[in-house]
């Protein structure tokens, strides 16, 4: 080993493998935008609950996508945050009396 490593002393970092390798991200580029990826187990019973939302009230599916849906499920999402995991929330204390 050592004769092969004294022969390959002269040569150009270009033929060392390690400088060729690419990484796996060179490949595959994340679908994320950010840091903090949602569990998949988590994506995918809010990814339910809006199917569900969207056919059970006859809605466009389109509608998750706005603003006003957004703004609502990030406040949700902060309330959730906010309140402490050992207190039971009833989630029909959260929303307007539609009245």
């Amino acid at each position: 080993m050592s004769i092969h490593s004294r022969a390959c002393e002269g040569k150009d970092n270009e033929l060392n493998l390690s400088n060729q390798q690419r990484k796996l991200n060179h490949y595959y580029n994340s679908t994320s935008t950010s840091k903090n990826v949602v569990p998949k187990a988590i994506k995918n019973a809010i990814t339910q609950s809006c199917v569900e939302f969207v056919v059970e009230d006859g809605r466009a599916f389109h509608l998750l996508q706005c603003s006003g849906f957004v703004g609502l499920a990030k406040q949700l999402f902060d309330a959730g945050n906010l309140t402490p995991s050992s207190r039971e929330v009833n989630i029909h204390d959260l929303l307007p009396d539609p009245t």
